[in-house]
């Protein structure tokens, strides 16, 4: 036999304690490359100070919301008010939101025998945030929020239906508002 029948093997052998010290090592260091490349990303959250940068949760909660006049417009406007400021203390108004609120409802298709039609109610709020110091227009915008229910026979279940259906709709569109307002106070510049 020559040597080269001979080769040796310079890794070793799957079954052996060396083996499973080099597939271990090789996997910690896997995990250890992935842990250094994950730590390398930096995500955060809109609403989350940044150092040395815009203070969006508090430039929220100085938020003053303009009164509203119906049952629809004041759930948007309390759900605005609990999301600005989180339950706690606002802080004192640097900015003014004037808003207008609009609920329709439509039907949304029809049965032969008209048991349980479908029907949605759309909340559009129109609304413009300003800065009270200056009386610059920081957002003009339009949002809408839709959601549907389904009516029965009986006319206080259907009542409640609709009522519910506005209501999921304005937590919508005060959710889609507060991540606006957010995104344009914090790409704002100061001044």
């Amino acid at each position: 036999m020559s040597s080269s029948d001979h080769k040796m093997d310079s890794t070793p052998a799957s079954g052996t304690t060396a083996g499973r010290v080099a597939r271990l090592a090789r996997g910690g260091l896997v995990a250890l490359g992935l842990g250094l490349f994950a730590s390398a990303c930096t995500i955060q959250p809109v609403y989350m100070p940044i150092a040395n940068g815009p203070q969006v949760a508090a430039d929220l909660s100085a938020i003053s919301i303009e009164d509203v006049n119906d049952r629809v417009g004041q759930q948007v406007r309390n759900n605005l008010i609990l999301g600005f400021t989180g339950g706690g203390k606002a802080a004192p108004p640097r900015y003014d939101l004037a808003m207008r609120v609009i609920s329709r409802e439509a039907r949304l298709g029809f049965e032969r025998d008209e048991t349980a039609p479908a029907y949605s109610v759309t909340v559009t709020v129109t609304y413009e945030l300003k800065e009270i110091s200056t009386g610059k227009v920081i957002l003009r915008s339009l949002n809408r929020g839709v959601a549907s229910y389904d009516r029965s026979n009986q006319a206080f279940a259907n009542q409640r239906a609709r009522i519910d259906a506005e209501d999921r709709a304005a937590q919508s569109v005060a959710d889609d508002i507060q991540l606006r307002l957010a995104a344009a106070l914090a790409t704002r510049k100061p001044g």
